[in-house]
């Protein structure tokens, strides 16, 4: 397993693309089967895996995008320091791709919403995702943090630290106003989850524009 890991690597740095292609396939083995050897390199593999995401023969682009969700469905809470730069990569991905890419973007995202520390993920796809000029990206990142928010639940999120929560409510209210039906959707069902809570009110005056309410 560790020679495999520096073949692996070795064909990630590579300029051949079927060694990338194979290089990747490599990692998702390794993630399945010795996921204990990829913790000592876990940022190394992590960075030269997302880097492929961009590549433009889209073979090796489809096939990083679905190993970084198997890195997420097996690493689970060893990838939280990794999610800011890959949750980025992946949504900026979603807005500039054909059909087959966008779905397994959404695929890995809504592995890492799952497998993940839920407030790391929430935090990265409000960073990444939610102000996002494409409305796709938006769609998209809206619906992987309502994955999220469902997980920890309003008693837990409105119960916080003050900044995120405030951050968090700002982010509800505009996506539940988005232009897109879909976003609107999300955004309005983590609406009405987080409006049962008593401290909701009080966070909605502090934190929302008195136009947006």
């Amino acid at each position: 397993p560790q020679q495999a890991l520096l073949n692996a690597l070795a064909g990630l740095s590579s300029n051949d693309w079927q060694r990338k292609a194979e290089g990747l396939l490599s990692v998702r083995r390794l993630a399945i089967c010795h996921s204990e050897v990829l913790l000592g390199r876990l940022h190394d593999v992590s960075v030269a895996v997302t880097k492929e995401v961009n590549n433009l023969r889209s073979k090796v682009s489809r096939c990083a995008i679905n190993t970084l969700g198997e890195l997420f469905r097996t690493m689970k809470k060893h990838m939280d320091p990794e999610v800011d730069d890959v949750a980025r990569v992946l949504l900026q991905k979603m807005g500039d791709s054909n059909e087959f890419i966008q779905k397994a973007v959404d695929q890995s995202l809504e592995i890492m919403a799952k497998s993940m520390t839920p407030t790391r993920a929430m935090t990265a796809l409000m960073a990444s995702g939610v102000s996002h000029r494409n409305v796709q990206v938006r769609r998209c990142a809206a619906k992987h943090l309502l994955a999220a928010v469902e997980q920890v639940g309003a008693q837990k999120l409105l119960s916080g630290v003050p900044y995120s929560t405030d951050l968090l409510v700002r982010t509800v209210v505009k996506l539940a106003q988005d232009c897109h039906q879909d976003t609107r959707c999300y955004g309005r069902k983590m609406l009405s989850m987080l409006m049962n809570h008593q401290n909701f009110k009080n966070y909605l005056k502090q934190s929302v524009p008195s136009r947006d309410l």
